[in-house]
């Protein structure tokens, strides 16, 4: 676990330097991706106030990215580069987000 921690970390400045080089709206699309990913993971059954903000949290960010991942697939259809990264980051939680 402290590998893949330290490989994480040693890896953030190539994907900054690999982000500003993305339209804004492609960055801020992947950080709501990001974030969606990390809410649709988490869960608390021993405390309800802490799984109502997980709630919103994954409602806000899911649905944002949901709308984002449509929109921004159709704005760069025909821009395969970054197409590939919208896709690759368009994950599970996204995807199926359901409100």
């Amino acid at each position: 676990m402290k590998m893949l921690i330290a490989a994480v970390l040693c890896c953030l400045p190539l994907l900054a330097q690999a982000e500003e080089k993305l339209p804004r709206d492609v960055v801020q699309f992947i950080d709501h991706a990001q974030m969606c990913e990390h809410f649709a993971g988490e869960w608390d059954d021993n405390d309800k106030a802490r799984q109502r903000e997980i709630t919103q949290a994954v409602e806000q960010s899911c649905g944002q990215a949901q709308k984002q991942w449509k929109r921004l697939s159709v704005k760069y259809g025909k821009q395969p580069a970054i197409k590939r990264v919208i896709d690759e980051h368009a994950n599970d939680a996204v995807r199926s987000f359901r409100k």
